[in-house]
């Protein structure tokens, strides 16, 4: 005979695993490419994501340009070489190096620029975090993490970075506009790495190189190098990462916003009505001008 409410448990922990997504490549002239996933790709499963890039940087490419209603975020991966100059209207001009992460709460618009420096290869994921309709008109701020003051979790197999949040007793930078836990991984051939996510958090978990399996539950999905999937909100649960050949990955995980929202490119707003006005504020130069 078995037990109904162990069978209940199993069930509901499988519903919370998302589909195995694979990103689609982004190439833009010969000093970018990409790897690209976007919220719609994983039928609202990403919440508070909108998108993240995996990419490839090694000249200038953009443009200086505004992002409003949402947090752009730039996490370094520790391979990078040379520097990632980034400039914002907020007034800062700071050299991204490998490990850094630079978080850009822009709210209700700021103008941004990076590129790399000469020589450069910029290794890095580019996120966009949506921001709930509260705070979406606060004026702009940003986190600058460096390498030097991430805490990195090890043990046998593994070792994790605390980029952002918390995972286990270790703590990471605080201080984005909603709590966001973010851990840059690596498992060892047949190693194991296990991430309690608190009650109430969505997960998305990528597979930056290698292969690894995540198991929650008596569930599981096997990602291969470039591919994505997630983990729904709901109660605590343990999620494990394995790896029997050895892999890098990221978890990022939050409480999703579940707000609806129009999307203008680098501007996430509440409605059309605010794009519109954003987009007019902009024009008349209210959030300000980055110079060549």
């Amino acid at each position: 005979m078995h037990n109904t409410a162990t069978l209940d448990k199993a069930a509901v922990l499988a519903e919370r695993l998302g589909e195995i997504v694979a990103g689609i490549p982004n190439n833009i002239g010969s000093g970018f490419s990409a790897n690209h996933f976007s919220e719609e790709m994983f039928d609202g499963r990403m919440d508070p994501l909108l998108m993240v890039d995996h990419f490839v940087m090694t000249a200038p490419t953009f443009d200086p340009h505004l992002h409003a209603g949402i947090s752009a975020v730039t996490a370094m991966f520790e391979d990078s070489e040379g520097a990632f100059l980034n400039r914002d209207t907020l007034g800062h001009n700071i050299a991204l190096k490998g490990g850094d992460l630079y978080w850009l709460t822009a709210a209700g618009g700021a103008v941004h620029e990076e590129k790399p420096e000469e020589g450069a290869r910029i290794h890095a994921l580019q996120i966009f975090v949506n921001l709930p309709a509260r705070l979406k008109k606060e004026l702009p701020r940003s986190l600058h993490v460096e390498a030097k003051d991430v805490p990195v979790l090890t043990g046998e197999k593994f070792r994790a970075r605390v980029v952002l949040g918390r995972s286990g007793e270790v703590v990471g930078a605080e201080g984005t506009p909603e709590e966001m836990t973010m851990l840059d991984g690596f498992v060892q051939t047949d190693g194991c790495f296990s991430h309690l996510l608190p009650s109430g958090r969505q997960a998305w978990i990528y597979a930056v190189a290698g292969a690894l399996t995540l198991r929650v539950g008596n569930s599981h999905r096997a990602l291969t190098a470039g591919t994505a999937t997630t983990v729904a909100a709901g109660p605590e649960t343990e999620t494990v990462i394995e790896s029997s050949d050895g892999a890098h990955f990221v978890l990022l995980a939050a409480k999703p916003v579940h707000e609806h929202f129009v999307k203008h490119g680098p501007l996430v707003m509440s409605n059309a009505d605010e794009v519109r006005q954003t987009l007019a504020s902009h024009a008349s130069g209210r959030f300000g001008r980055i110079e060549n």
